[in-house]
């Protein structure tokens, strides 16, 4: 049941970050190391993360590590993507600004008398 909370939690943070927070800190790249150093941990103490998958409610350690991994790609991936929309609103703006001054341009310049 914790379980449950723990995923519908990293969830709504992703969802927070995406909708209120989206460029303003690098908590994508903060997540990843953390779950570099937590898969780390893992590794060194397997034990101790059955035992907190048995806490929150879960069978195995590596079904946990399973699951957190699923909510920090999902993280990764909906931060990327929100990027890349800005990105392209971005080059929109750019593309329709360049074009309105080429035309004003040709409307400007002298015209060739031959």
């Amino acid at each position: 049941m914790i379980i449950r909370v723990l995923l519908l939690a990293g969830l709504a943070a992703i969802g927070y970050l995406v909708f209120l927070r989206r460029n303003r800190l690098p908590f994508h790249i903060v997540t990843v190391f953390g779950m570099l150093g937590a898969g780390g941990l893992a590794v060194i103490f397997p034990d101790a993360t059955n035992d907190i998958a048995h806490y929150v409610g879960v069978s195995r350690g590596a079904d946990l590590i399973t699951y957190l991994l699923e909510v920090t790609v999902m993280l990764v991936l909906v931060h990327y993507y929100t990027k890349f929309v800005e990105l392209q609103r971005q080059l929109t703006v750019v593309t329709r600004e360049l074009a309105i001054l080429k035309a004003e341009l040709g409307r400007t310049a002298p015209r060739d008398p031959s």
